[in-house]
């Protein structure tokens, strides 16, 4: 339970997390694990990320005991289900849509229950461009009544893609952890994998 109130900010809403990327599996036959974005020669295009996708990994640079079990992981996915339902949906045409859901900590009558809050979904614009040898996904999201427009590095294989959120840029969307265990959290790593 310490663990929890301690985390109370970190996660709050993962709005701008959810918002994904990845791409199809490529035609050129090359190895899934050969493909990542600082070998595959910035490539990237639209076509490579239409469909849906689901999060398969949610990593933190700090283990966490989410389920008080004893058990510390790495990715959070390992601590609770609350995630499962995440993921996106590209669009042709720059459409998306994103299915979310956030960490309550400070739930029940006295303020430090857990609780998982999920089936939120928003809407928002997506693209791609590849600069500087690498592959990054423009993301432009309304949440909370303020427009933010992000891009993300990709790190990728044929069926997932992935990057990561820096406790800075973060903290607009989740708080300040500062003053629990959570501060000590800086980077958050998202996996997708393809649904279809």
């Amino acid at each position: 339970m310490k663990t929890l109130l301690n985390l109370k900010n970190l996660y709050a809403a993962f709005g701008m997390m959810l918002i994904l990327v990845s791409c199809e599996p490529n035609e050129d036959h090359v190895a899934e694990t050969d493909i990542t974005a600082t070998n595959a020669m910035a490539t990237i295009t639209p076509a490579d990320l239409e469909g849906e996708w689901r999060l398969s990994a949610m990593n933190t640079d700090t283990v966490v005991d989410l389920n008080s079990d004893g058990v510390f992981n790495s990715n959070i996915l390992l601590e609770t289900d609350c995630f499962a339902d995440m993921g996106v949906v590209f669009s042709p045409g720059g459409n998306m849509t994103t299915t979310n859901a956030k960490l309550d900590f400070k739930s029940g009558v006295s303020n430090n229950d857990f609780e998982c809050l999920s089936g939120r979904t928003d809407t928002g614009l997506w693209d791609v461009e590849n600069q500087n040898e690498e592959e990054r996904l423009i993301i432009t999201m309304t949440i909370d009544g303020d427009t933010h427009t992000h891009k993300r590095v990709l790190e990728r294989t044929t069926n997932t893609f992935a990057f990561e959120i820096h406790k800075l840029e973060s903290q607009q969307y989740y708080g300040n952890p500062d003053g629990t265990d959570a501060q000590d959290v800086t980077v958050l790593s998202l996996e997708y994998t393809r649904v279809n």
